[in-house]
């Protein structure tokens, strides 16, 4: 039996998802998102920040080419995946870092609002239909919700002040 341990992390898109590998291959983009702990001081009476956490999230397929036209830099979003190491030699050093390949991505819904738009096939990536239906969904298109958050100039909104 493989093992394939999910794991979900929240935290701020650091930079605009950017798509890579060849042309007409598969769909595949990354960002880098930054997680941040928060605690709070018992003895200062403030909230603290652990030291920033960043990860390369990649996604491919569907997703990666809905990412890259719903996600932006300074985001809040929710990850779920698997994590992974890639390996690489620089300089004769052999380097590595943990990456997120994504199995879902979503807008963190405590931090402001979103509007969803379902994509016009209907079809999830393992083509099988969505709603059990037959690939055309009646509310297809329909508006959730949505709000225009004001951002800062460093990119992130006003809930930032709350526990992450």
């Amino acid at each position: 039996m493989a093992q394939q341990g999910t794991v979900v992390i929240t935290g701020y898109v650091g930079s605009a998802p950017t798509s890579f590998g060849r042309q007409g291959g598969t769909a595949a983009c990354s960002f880098r998102l930054a997680c941040t702990r928060r605690f709070f001081h018992a003895g200062e009476g403030a909230w603290r920040d652990h030291p920033t956490v960043w990860i390369t999230v990649k996604a491919f397929r569907t997703l990666a080419a809905n990412v890259e036209s719903s996600v932006h830099k300074g985001d809040p979003v929710i990850v779920t995946g698997t994590l992974a190491s890639e390996e690489w030699t620089k300089d004769g050093t052999v380097r590595s870092s943990l990456v997120l390949e994504a199995a879902s991505v979503g807008h963190d819904l405590t931090r402001g609002t979103s509007v969803f738009t379902r994509s016009s096939s209907g079809r999830r990536d393992d083509g099988a239909p969505e709603n059990g239906g037959s690939g055309a969904s009646a509310d297809a298109g329909r508006r959730i919700g949505s709000a225009d958050i004001g951002t800062g100039e460093d990119g992130l909104d006003e809930f930032d002040a709350g526990v992450m």
